[in-house]
């Protein structure tokens, strides 16, 4: 199981998941522990130290040993991949009859990302090695129909890039350029994207007409499509927030197309793909056993194809659990967290998502604002049309009390448009930071968005109750706090103050106090 893993590394969780899943969390961390110590006796008998381990993972020493698993069928003593074992756990099966349909597993090159307008065309065989991968695959052309002018084409790969750009950052696809390419055609052995994104630009005076559209490739059906027009000022600058909403627009478009379940093909080698999207799925529904599902799935996800973002997103649930009360400070929970995002960030040390994820960490957990700044800063350089960067930004720099800076980042965010599950975050910012800035009109109007999506997300009761409160609003302030008290029953103004309190010590207590110590709020039953 380690020898099939990337990199031959596996969660203990996941290891126990597969063999003991019929068995409790303690009793099966017991026979994991035990297992592994007859597995190392046996190799140290024979002169091997091939296996390592710690608190989270185990390790085999891939490097020192030969792995078969490339090998064909033929010159192998068995026919079916890891025969003779029996391990009558359903889990384990399950795992073994998915890695038995991909087995015999083509000999290829890791996939690659070729940039857009890439000068060299890609052979057959560069092709085949690509697209052959363990991932889902976009491939981009131009339409053959499309009489080009000097103009239309700078201008449809100035935009094209930036859309790719943004699309690769959360490393759910592989993108190949087909451009350099006559008609592409699927040769014998090899196999064609899952989808081909079409781009086109046309400039007429002042304003320019931009049209994508993903198109199936096997038979040419147009998917998906989507026009839009701006004004040729609009693309002088990479500060341009139409033109940068308008990007991230299409790139949530596409995305929600290519990984809407139904569009994705049953096969193994989207698992990865289609466990992470679940995941997200159920994290913004924050329920206790969504969040605990999200955690599983990412990690399996994680196992199958090791991208940051999946760890980033993992941080996003241990910080959701400990800001809505589903956990405390604890050792073992910070040396959680922090394991994760170092290797989140160890993984892909440019990937603005993860970057912003590991910033919220380090900010909301461990109150390390240098820190989370720094990879906030970080995030936003590796690129600036992500909402997510300017988001974690906008609440680092309100912790640290540059509450007029912090708001403009969190307009920011929300003028350029995150991915549709997660804009109540950035409304939840947008609320806390106009809060803080003493906007309590408008603090109230992010926080009537934040509730009409998530009503009981704690964030925005806290501070859509405050600014009820500083304007007077006695009776919606009262009643803001009871919608509160109904998740949160033992909300109290001390306890804001209890260091256990996940925002306890932060700028934003004061303003909460200050603002519901205006009104008299009814006492909770201890």
């Amino acid at each position: 199981m380690l020898a099939l893993a990337p990199n031959g590394k596996r969660s203990r969780k996941w290891l126990q998941s597969k063999l003991w899943s019929t068995r409790g969390e303690e009793q099966g961390a017991a026979s994991l522990r035990q297992e592994l110590s007859e597995v190392r006796k046996s190799l140290r008998n024979a002169g091997l130290d091939l296996i390592s381990t710690d608190r989270d993972v185990v390790r085999l020493d891939v490097a020192s040993i030969g792995i078969d698993l490339n090998d064909p069928p033929e010159g192998s003593a068995t026919r079916d991949l890891l025969e003779g074992l029996d391990i009558r756990d359903p889990e384990f099966e399950d795992w073994l009859r998915e890695q038995r349909s991909q087995w015999p597993r083509p000999r290829t090159v890791p996939a690659n990302v070729y940039p857009v307008g890439a000068a060299d065309q890609l052979s057959g065989q560069r092709s085949a090695s690509l697209l052959n991968s363990s991932r889902l695959c976009l491939g981009l052309v131009r339409d053959a129909r499309w009489t080009e002018g000097s103009a239309n084409r700078a201008v449809g790969d100035l935009v094209l890039d930036l859309v790719v750009r943004s699309i690769l950052n959360f490393e759910v696809v592989d993108v190949v350029d087909f451009q350099a390419q006559g008609p592409l055609t699927q040769a014998p052995d090899t196999a064609l994207p899952d989808w081909l994104l079409q781009t086109r630009a046309t400039v007429v005076g002042d304003r320019v007409g931009l049209t994508f559209g993903l198109i199936a490739p096997g038979d040419s059906r147009l998917l998906w499509s989507h026009t839009d027009f701006l004004e040729l000022a609009d693309l002088t600058g990479p500060a341009s927030l139409k033109l940068m909403s308008l990007v991230n627009q299409t790139v949530f478009s596409i995305l929600e197309f290519v990984l809407n379940p139904k569009s994705i093909r049953d096969e193994p080698r989207h698992r990865a793909s289609r466990l992470a999207l679940t995941a997200l799925r159920q994290v913004f529904r924050m329920r206790d056993t969504d969040l605990d599902s999200a955690e599983r799935m990412l990690a399996e996800a994680y196992e199958l194809d090791p991208r940051s973002t999946y760890l980033g997103w993992q941080l996003f649930v241990f910080v959701t659990r400990f800001g809505e009360r589903r956990v405390g400070r604890s050792g073992t929970f910070h040396d959680q967290v922090r394991e994760c995002a170092s290797r989140a960030v160890e993984v892909a040390p440019f990937n603005p998502i993860t970057l912003a994820l590991a910033a919220h960490a380090h900010s909301f957990v461990f109150r390390e604002y240098a820190q989370a700044l720094e990879l906030a800063d970080r995030a936003i350089a590796a690129n600036p049309l992500q909402a997510i960067c300017w988001d974690m930004r906008a609440l680092t720099l309100g912790y640290l009390g540059e509450v007029k800076r912090g708001y403009e980042d969190a307009m920011r965010a929300r003028a350029l448009g995150g991915p549709p599950l997660y804009r109540y975050c950035i409304d939840t910012t947008c609320c806390i930071l106009a809060t803080l800035n003493g906007r309590f009109e408008e603090g109230i109007r992010h926080g009537e968005r934040v509730l009409a999506q998530q009503p009981t997300y704690l964030p925005a009761l806290r501070y859509s109750a405050a600014c009820h409160g500083h304007l007077g609003q006695t009776v919606e302030a009262v009643r803001t706090v009871e919608r509160l008290r109904a998740s949160e029953p033992d909300f109290s103004l001390e306890l804001l103050s209890d260091e256990n309190y996940p925002i306890a010590g932060i700028l934003g207590v004061s303003v909460i106090q200050s603002g519901l110590s205006r009104i008299t709020l009814p006492r909770y039953a201890p």
